[in-house]
C-alpha cells in the first residue's frame, strides 16, 4: 500500500512538471519605444485617368524604411518612406514607373496572450507619386512624366517578436486618393479631374527596438 501511494505522488508530480514545462511563454515585450522598420514591397499595378483615358501600371518589387514611437504599448506613431518599381502597362509605351509613398500614420496593436505574434490595424495620410521617363516606340522621343497628390490609407499586418529587440513584420496597406498633379518635363498639365487611384502593397520587414 505504501508503495501505491508513493508511485501515484511520484506520478501526480511528473504531470505537474510536465504541465509546467508545457504551459506557453508570455508573449515578449519590446525593449523600447523606439522602433526603426526595413522592409521590402509588392505593389500591385495601378490605374491613373478618367473617363477619357488610363494609364495602367504592372505590379514591381521596391522597398522602403520606417520610424516609429510608441506613445502606448499598445499604440505606435510613425513616419515612412517606400519605392517600388512598376512597368508601363500601355500598348506602344515602354518605361517604368517609380511608385512612392511618403506616409505619416499610426497603428493599435492587438495583444494575444502567450504569444510572440502581435497583430495590428492602422491608418495613415501622406503624398504618392508616379513618375518615369516615357520613351514613345514610334518616334523614339523621351518624356519626363510625373503625377502625384495626397491619399488617405489603411494597412494591416502582424509581427512576430524574435527577442526584445527584433520582430519580424508582415502586412498589407492600401491606399487611396487622386494622382491629380500632372507635369511633362516639368510643365504643370491639366487633364481635367481625374479619377481615384488605389495603390496596394504587400510589405514583409522587420522591426529594430533599440
Amino acid at each position: 500500500m505504501q508503495r501505491l501511494v508513493l508511485a501515484v505522488l511520484a506520478a501526480s508530480i511528473g504531470l505537474a512538471g510536465s504541465a509546467h514545462a508545457q504551459r506557453p511563454r508570455a508573449a515578449l515585450a519590446p525593449s523600447s519605444r523606439w522602433v526603426f522598420n526595413g522592409h521590402s514591397t509588392a505593389a500591385l499595378g495601378t490605374s491613373v485617368g478618367d473617363a477619357g483615358g488610363h494609364i495602367n501600371t504592372s505590379s514591381g518589387l521596391g522597398g522602403g524604411l520606417e520610424v516609429g514611437y510608441l506613445v502606448t504599448p499598445r499604440l505606435l506613431a510613425y513616419a515612412g518612406f517606400d519605392l517600388a518599381k512598376q512597368a508601363i502597362d500601355v500598348t506602344g509605351l515602354a518605361g517604368d514607373f517609380g511608385l512612392t509613398h511618403l506616409e505619416a500614420g499610426a497603428r493599435l496593436s492587438f495583444p494575444i496572450r502567450h504569444s510572440k505574434a502581435l497583430p495590428y490595424l492602422g491608418l495613415w495620410a501622406g503624398r504618392r507619386s508616379l513618375s518615369t521617363t516615357v520613351d514613345n516606340i514610334d518616334t523614339g522621343a523621351s518624356s519626363r512624366l510625373s503625377m502625384s497628390g495626397m491619399a488617405v490609407g489603411g494597412s494591416g499586418g502582424v509581427q512576430v517578436f524574435v527577442s526584445p529587440k527584433l520582430a519580424l513584420d508582415g502586412g498589407l496597406s492600401v491606399g487611396v486618393g487622386k494622382l491629380g498633379n500632372v507635369k511633362v518635363d516639368g510643365q504643370h498639365q491639366d487633364w481635367g479631374t481625374l479619377d481615384n487611384s488605389t495603390t496596394t502593397r504587400i510589405r514583409f520587414g522587420a522591426n529594430w527596438y533599440p
